[in-house]
């Protein structure tokens, strides 16, 4: 049922184990549900009578992204953001998502029926107020979609590597279409890579460093730790990066026989610190690609 008079707003949403993204923002995926009235509004999600931060800090992993109202919370923020940038504070909403490629037949009818909400949703979010209908949701292999409105521009062979928080997605893609037979997800990727990393600095040097400060050195920015720390980080991220090239060979990938895209948050690290450096290396650094590749092809498959 549709809110009368109500603009259609198409939302991709990539519901990340560490970051929420949208085409247009990114923001921690933490929730904590308040015991009252929040100090501040910033943050704040009303629903249903309870308030929550949203968006500070990052939830603890999980198995599946429903096994509680978590991240269905973060897409009400998520909305939000979205509905901010079009200057809407009602909508009809159809929501573009997607699922890691190995994991995407096991769980995609689960995760549509976990955001589908058909029912009239009211909350507030950062001191505004908000009022939807989610009436349909769209569900993709995630590092596809990242460059699906792109594809012609790699060639007709490509390996697309999309490093995430939890799962590094591998797609060869023949003729612009997958292979599933030589597709797969990994389940390791940037938030082990960042634990393993903090551990060996407090073991080696008695000292506590943070995700950001980790993110930092991805990005080859100053940050403000000791020579010794920093050593120690690089040297882990370059681990990461010399693992990942790899495994990629050991899966049976010729570097040399593919153009290869690395895309998610870990494209920077790879550009940054991987060994193989060839012309047909790409980097989509750009950590909303694949939200922005959900709503491309949303709006493609029910041509809004």
């Amino acid at each position: 049922m549709f809110i009368s008079d109500r603009r259609l707003l198409v939302v991709g949403i990539d519901h990340g184990f560490s970051m929420m993204k949208t085409p247009h923002a990114t923001f921690e995926n933490g929730v904590e549900k308040l015991g009252g009235e929040a100090t501040l509004s910033n943050n704040t999600l009303i629903y249903q009578g309870n308030y929550y931060k949203v968006g500070e800090g990052r939830l603890p992993l999980m198995q599946t992204k429903t096994e509680n109202e978590n991240y269905f919370l973060l897409t009400l923020a998520a909305i939000a953001k979205e509905m901010d940038i079009y200057q809407q504070c009602k909508a009809n909403v159809i929501l573009a998502v997607g699922l890691p490629f190995s994991r995407f037949g096991r769980e995609k009818e689960d995760f549509y029926h976990y955001l589908l909400r058909n029912e009239k949703i009211q909350f507030s979010y950062s001191g505004r107020e908000y009022e939807i209908r989610i009436i349909d949701v769209f569900v993709f292999p995630q590092c596809y979609a990242a460059i699906a409105d792109k594809l012609r521009e790699y060639g007709r062979e490509n390996l697309i590597v999309d490093i995430g928080s939890k799962t590094i997605d591998v797609i060869h893609t023949r003729n612009y279409v997958p292979v599933e037979s030589e597709s797969t997800s990994i389940p390791a990727a940037l938030i082990q890579c960042m634990e393993g990393i903090k551990s060996n600095v407090y073991q080696n040097c008695n000292r506590r460093v943070s995700e950001d400060m980790i993110q930092q050195m991805i990005l080859e920015k100053d940050v403000n730790i000791p020579t010794d720390c920093r050593v120690i980080i690089k040297a882990g991220l370059a681990d990461f990066a010399k693992g990942m090239e790899a495994k990629l060979a050991e899966l049976g990938f010729d570097f040399e026989m593919f153009t290869v895209i690395y895309a998610g948050g870990g494209a920077t690290l790879m550009k940054n610190y991987g060994t193989l450096k060839s012309a047909n290396i790409h980097y989509l650094e750009d950590i909303r690609a694949n939200a922005k590749g959900y709503e491309f092809l949303a709006k493609q498959k029910g041509k809004f």
